[in-house]
């Protein structure tokens, strides 16, 4: 979900530039954000050898990305939990999703590492198996609010999986 630079469709300027029907471009006129681009051939303005005219790109497409947290439940065992949050740019605000964080996924992971490590500790481990879709829908409601902010929507947010340490797994196989 990382912004790209992007260049324009002639050689030696940026006055146009086709822009892709999965992607939301903005234009830079000497660095400064102008205005966005709609997908097609467009005219950005006038360029002189590609340093006045800048294009900035995010994708519109539904981005995936696997959170690990490890965390301590309330019998003292260990677990790994891995959440899968799926997010895409709010087309309405996809000016704040180019400008407002340079890192979406390192803020998403300290989002779900809060909520996972706050919930889970108040768990037993078969608790915490029975109410994944509790943390699921927590991790959910907190990333909604605080991404919408900055420009992302949260279609999704599933605990994937819930792995106990490797000795506490192999005693309860005995």
């Amino acid at each position: 979900m990382a912004q790209q630079q992007e260049r324009g469709c002639l050689p030696c300027t940026n006055c146009f530039v086709t822009v892709p029907q999965d992607k939301y471009y903005a234009v830079e006129s000497f660095g400064k954000f102008s205005h966005m681009l709609k997908p097609g051939l467009s005219f950005a303005g006038p360029d002189c050898c590609g340093c006045c005219v800048n294009f900035r790109s995010v994708t519109s497409r539904v981005d995936q990305l696997v959170v690990s947290v490890h965390t301590k439940t309330k019998d003292n065992v260990f677990v790994t939990c891995k959440v899968a949050v799926q997010q895409s740019v709010l087309p309405e605000k996809a000016v704040d999703a180019m400008y407002k964080l340079s890192d979406v996924h390192a803020q998403i992971d300290s989002y779900v590492a809060d909520v996972v490590r706050s919930a889970v500790p108040h768990m037993t481990l078969d608790d915490a198996f029975e109410k994944k879709d509790d943390v699921s829908v927590a991790v959910q409601q907190k990333l909604t609010v605080e991404m919408g902010h900055y420009g992302f929507q949260i279609h999704k947010a599933l605990v994937t999986e819930m792995v106990p340490n490797a000795e506490v797994v192999q005693s309860m196989n005995e």
